[in-house]
């Protein structure tokens, strides 16, 4: 009763690939979708550092006995390791062992870094992600596009825009200074000049 019940609510996921793109488990997460599992299966020590959020984690060595008893073998399971040769050999460990739904994050957690997937961890706690994290996507292919190409980055035209606009306002600011300045001395003369000549005994006037 209660798996028609959900299944009336959620729909069915098609079978996953043997390799995911980070993009498509970072889209599962967002959506908040049930049953599937990340497995991180470096050593613990390189786990603790920084992972994706909510990754397992079940080094290499230990995998098999602790996954068995712990996860249902129909479960969406997603593996990365500290290369593709580590994360491939996890992945034959879990289908050797029964489970069907296996899949190969391409990448790693570098992939994940790298389009804004939200991490933790000792090192990660340190840089946390931005708000907008989850919506420049776009902006960093564009970016490294850009780099690829040998293009200036965007850091960089920031940076000299910065550098323009800091001149321009330098320059205007020292240029109204010398028109002040050039004003306020003119004025000053103008006023010497109208002013009457001192002597003048104005008490006699009328008298």
């Amino acid at each position: 009763m209660v798996n028609n019940l959900v299944g009336g609510i959620i729909p069915p996921q098609p079978p996953i690939e043997a390799q995911t793109d980070a993009h498509v488990l970072k889209s599962r997460l967002e959506w908040g979708e049930p049953a599937f599992t990340i497995l991180d299966v470096r050593d613990r020590p390189t786990y603790n550092e920084g992972h994706i959020m909510g990754a397992m984690p079940m080094p290499a060595d230990e995998l098999v006995e602790r996954a068995v008893p712990s996860l249902d073998k129909r479960r969406d399971i997603y593996v990365y390791g500290a290369d593709e040769q580590d994360t491939a050999q996890a992945a034959q460990q879990l289908r050797s062992n029964g489970f069907e739904h296996v899949s190969q994050l391409k990448g790693g957690l570098a992939a994940w870094k790298a389009i804004g997937g939200p991490t933790e961890g000792i090192v990660e706690s340190k840089t946390p992600p931005g708000a907008d994290d989850y919506n420049v996507v776009d902006r960093l292919k564009n970016h490294q596009e850009n780099l690829e190409k040998g293009g200036t980055s965007a850091t960089e035209s920031i940076k000299k825009g910065a550098s323009n606009l800091k001149e321009g306002i330098q320059e205007g600011a020292s240029n109204l200074k010398e028109g002040i300045q050039e004003g306020a001395s003119n004025l000053k003369e103008a006023a010497s000049e109208s002013k009457p000549p001192t002597g003048t005994d104005d008490s006699n006037v009328g008298s």
